[in-house]
């Protein structure tokens, strides 16, 4: 059923997609690409896999897939597993099981993401992006400071340098300027 329902409402969106692209009116003059060609592009992606998961939901016979974490790898020389599954913390929604969510984790995580909307324009796409990346690795469990750090500043000069230099869409540059 979580299956069907998922699938509707990604179709759903691919519909909503669509239809505010065909409302981005096209640019006067000629251009080979205009305004409307990207989200034409996700809308139309998003329609096709939804389309295929709609028709994979509601195919006569086709079982709910099971969630059940699988065991881990068994090695010589490891202590046998215990096989027995861990009692999930779920919670009886409509029927189905769900799982409760962690609110602390929820809310750190919202509250990392209002921090980096607020210090984005004045420290700067790159470094606002690298301390949201080590804030958001740290809420999920990271504690490999230094490798957060470092992973987390090479994704967000790769994508400045991607947006910033190559396609000439200008990011916050905030307090410290790149010199390349």
């Amino acid at each position: 059923m979580t299956q069907r329902i998922v699938s509707l409402g990604f179709l759903a969106a691919a519909v909503v997609v669509l239809a505010q692209a065909f409302a981005i009116p096209q640019g006067e003059g000629y251009q080979a690409v205009g305004p409307r060609a990207f989200p034409l592009l996700v809308g139309a992606g998003l329609a096709v896999v939804s389309v295929i998961g709609v028709v994979q939901a509601f195919r006569p016979g086709t079982p709910e897939p099971d969630v059940t974490p699988s065991a881990p790898a068994f090695r010589p020389g490891m202590p046998e597993p215990d096989l027995t599954p861990p009692a999930p913390a779920t919670t009886d929604v409509g029927g189905e099981a769900a799982e409760k969510p962690h609110w602390p984790s929820v809310l750190l995580l919202i509250a990392a993401l209002a921090a980096y909307a607020l210090l984005l324009v004045p420290a700067g796409y790159w470094q606002a992006t690298t301390a949201f990346f080590v804030a958001v690795a740290r809420v999920l469990g990271s504690r490999r400071l230094m490798r957060d750090v470092l992973v987390g500043l090479a994704l967000a000069l790769a994508t400045y340098f991607l947006f910033d230099r190559l396609l000439g869409i200008s990011l916050p540059p905030g307090l410290v300027r790149l010199a390349i």
